[in-house]
């Protein structure tokens, strides 16, 4: 190979890049640095509220760090074994708080920041000496509670408080056993010079950032808040608006429906005999499908109804909405059924009888038409607890997948040919948003094969 190749006439083209394309500042990476610190674990929170406790605990770690690395540069250089141990243990047990916040442990890692740095800051000074007054350090620890918990946390605000408060109490009397590893009076009075501006800046710093922050969570919250209201109020008159459209829609059609089914009828009468076999059954197809429509539109109206124009709440005994129901199927339900009820059911407060019906009646019908059994028998208990009633309705029926329970409850949802079971599938829609207006909750239990159980709540 020649020189040639060293040397040949190929350029590329070479972009001159600029210099803050090439290096990025040092006090922003030292920003960027300090700001992902500062905000470890504050995506771990729901609570908007946590974020200024978490931030504080992270700037009050970080802090800890710098302050121990100073330290244990002069104890090294003072060769002071102990005390290369005490701030050693504080640096780690600060890196440790950073680390708990990053996976989310952040009750945890506040905890052990102040078990661990009231127990250094009274060790400190008990080996250094009293006149570093480092005990002013542990004063400032009776702070560190109120500056990382909600004042309502009195479970760990206390102890937060007692035992620095405690250990100060206690370190005159434990000081002079200690006396043989204090430093000179002049490195003593070398630490109170680089502590005192050390504490009053931790002071002022901590009181700053709380301030700081629960300034800035408020202004969050207030505009999340008006957020909120705005989309709340949107979304109850989109709500207002579509079950209106719903009501007008289903009332104007259910005069040609009827019509329909009407004059269906009025053919199949009146000229019965010139109709052949085929038309007859034509005129049936359109009867069948006008009735099922009609009851469509009824089920409709009845959704659509809910929660508007309803009386005062008055108390509503359940055991007269189920005897009621069963009045009405030993009426018009040719089979044996059986219900049962495990004990004497409750008088729900503040209720309405209407509603409660329809709830226990989609749910009693539905067990027994989709039933197999000779005899359909319906198990109804309940339980009370501490803020609502618990019902539940069982039966021996066909049962439900459990892999349809996030689509059951929607509305026209069958799970059935019209064919194998008649139905509109809005019985169960409408049950779903009878309980969310009485601030309850809707499902089931089955293994798909032997019957059903539906449980929903209705708060007191």
């Amino acid at each position: 190979m020649t020189s040639d190749f060293y040397h040949s006439s190929l350029e590329f083209p070479l972009r001159a890049i600029p210099a803050t394309e090439r290096r990025i500042p040092v006090t922003e990476l030292m920003r960027s640095a300090y700001i992902r610190l500062l905000n470890l674990g504050t995506d771990a929170v729901r609570d908007r509220k946590q974020i200024k406790y978490i931030k504080i605990c992270n700037f009050t770690a970080m802090t800890s760090i710098l302050a121990s690395v100073l330290y244990i540069g002069l104890s090294v250089a003072w060769a002071q074994p102990l005390w290369f141990i005490i701030v050693n243990t504080l640096c780690a047990a600060s890196i440790g708080v950073l680390y708990l916040n990053k996976i989310g442990r952040v009750v945890v890692s506040r905890v052990l920041y102040m078990l661990i740095t009231d127990t250094l800051l009274l060790l400190s000074p008990l080996i250094l000496g009293p006149e570093t007054y480092g005990i002013h350090f542990l004063r400032l620890a009776i702070l560190i509670p109120f500056l990382m918990w909600d004042i309502k946390n009195l479970k760990i605000i206390i102890p937060g408080v007692v035992t620095p408060v405690v250990f100060i109490i206690f370190y005159p009397y434990l000081e002079p056993f200690f006396a043989a590893y204090h430093l000179s009076i002049e490195r003593q009075h070398l630490l109170y010079i680089l502590g005192m501006p050390m504490q009053l800046g931790l002071g002022v710093s901590g009181l700053y950032l709380f301030a700081y922050y629960s300034r800035r969570t408020e202004l969050e919250l207030e505009s999340s808040n008006q957020q909120m209201h705005a989309q709340t109020d949107e979304l109850k008159r989109s709500n207002a608006d579509l079950e209106q459209f719903a009501y007008v829609i289903s009332h104007d059609l259910k005069t040609p429906v009827r019509n329909i089914s009407c004059f269906m009828k009025l053919l199949a009468t009146k000229h019965a005999a010139s109709l052949d076999a085929e038309a007859r059954e034509f005129v049936d197809f359109a009867v069948t499908g006008s009735k099922r429509m009609e009851r469509l539109i009824d089920d409709v109206l009845a959704y659509s109804r809910i929660g508007r124009n309803l009386s005062t709440p008055t108390p509503v005994n359940v055991n007269d909405v189920i005897n009621t129901i069963r009045y009405e199927i030993e009426g018009r339900i040719e089979k044996d059924v059986i219900i049962h009820i495990s004990k004497e059911l409750p008088i729900v407060n503040s209720a309405h009888s209407s509603l409660l019906y329809h709830i226990f009646q989609n749910l009693i019908r539905n067990g027994i038409k989709f039933n197999t059994s000779e005899h359909p028998e319906i198990h109804i208990s309940w339980q009370d607890r501490e803020d609502f009633y618990l019902f539940s309705v069982a039966d021996n029926g066909i049962g439900i997948s459990q892999q349809y329970a996030a689509q059951i409850f929607q509305m026209f949802k069958r799970l059935h040919g019209e064919h194998e079971y008649d139905g509109t599938g809005i019985g169960l829609a409408i049950c779903k948003k009878i309980v969310e207006h009485y601030h309850g909750e809707i499902w089931y239990e089955s293994d798909g094969i032997n019957g059903t159980t539906f449980y929903f709540t209705i708060q007191k």
